[in-house]
């Protein structure tokens, strides 16, 4: 075997010299050589030049990852917001498609020329409101009761008729008769106002009002204690539920009203709270159960009858 000259001796040292990996012997000898060898020298040279540019590559090579890293995070960040968005969307759209069907089945209902409707509403006092309102062919009788245990207190009996300027409103305790005339009266009479629902006609049928329930309502299904399954509508941002509407899949109509902890009563000269109740509305609609002997005017002869203008001019002076 050949022996190694001095010049390929320092030449295989040069990597080892480069990353100072070297001993001291070594390292002197190589540096005693490159002192008088310019082949040698420019090898070392070559060497660094070599390792800069590898180094280079590296670097640019990591710097691509890094980017191709970067860029990957971004598009994933963006195609979970783009999934998030996209199932909000279509719940979103689902809410607005069944809130419509609601509304729309509580107008076909509410079309009904033969209608009883009748509002329930428990008061603190251990007696509960009773409006009801019979309607047949643009004719109505609409009483206000309230029911206690020991007595029923009639509040008001009105007969009018759909499109007219007057409302005949019938005290049975003072035998007196007031007949109302006039465009608030008028106004009144139109068919929408009579056969009131929670939800007004022109609000049913909005689009734009249904869009909003669609966004600040939240809806599910409930047996309510039974064996058949209700709507309830509820406000999406508030997490207690204090505000329930509950309605019926059926007819797309509203049978319950619920506002929690709505009411408190006090101990008497003091602001401490004695009892805190829900307020509680009960809605009931049935068709096709009303008679004309149901909105026949009865005879009137034995009251005293009073005329009254209601005119919205009068209430602007």
């Amino acid at each position: 075997m050949e022996k190694k000259t001095e010049c390929e001796i320092v030449q295989d040292l040069l990597l080892g010299y480069v990353d100072k990996t070297l001993n001291d012997e070594s390292k002197k000898l190589v540096e005693k050589h490159l002192s008088e060898c310019e082949k040698c020298r420019q090898r070392l040279q070559d060497i660094k030049k070599d390792i800069e540019e590898n180094q280079s590559t590296q670097k640019k090579e990591i710097d691509y990852l890094k980017k191709v890293r970067r860029k990957s995070r971004i598009k994933a960040f963006f195609i979970a917001i783009g999934i998030i968005v996209l199932i909000a969307v279509i719940y979103y759209v689902i809410k607005f498609i069944k809130i419509s069907s609601i509304m729309n089945k509580a107008s076909k209902n509410l079309e009904s020329e033969n209608m009883y409707f009748e509002q329930q509403q428990i008061l603190d006092d251990e007696k509960v409101a009773i409006l009801k309102l019979y309607y047949k062919d643009g004719k109505y009788k609409q009483i206000s009761q309230i029911y206690s245990d020991d007595k029923i207190q009639t509040q008001f009996l009105k007969y009018g008729e759909v499109d007219s300027n007057e409302i005949i409103e019938i005290d049975d305790i003072n035998k007196v008769v007031t007949i109302k005339h006039g465009d608030i009266v008028e106004a009144f009479n139109k068919k929408d106002n009579i056969k009131w629902s929670r939800f007004g006609t022109e609000e049913r049928n909005s689009i734009v009002a249904n869009m909003g329930k669609a966004f600040f309502m939240s809806i599910y299904t409930d047996n309510y204690g039974s064996n058949k399954e209700y709507y309830v509508l509820t406000s999406q941002f508030d997490r207690n539920k204090r505000w329930e509407i509950w309605i019926d899949k059926e007819t797309g109509l509203v049978i319950k009203e619920i506002n929690r902890d709505s009411e408190k009563s006090f101990i008497t000269g003091t602001d401490i709270v004695k009892e805190i109740n829900d307020t509680v509305i009960s809605y009931n609609y049935e068709f096709n159960v009303v008679t004309d002997e149901d909105v026949k005017v009865p005879d009137l002869s034995e009251y005293k009858i009073e005329n009254v203008n209601e005119n919205f001019e009068d209430y602007m002076e």
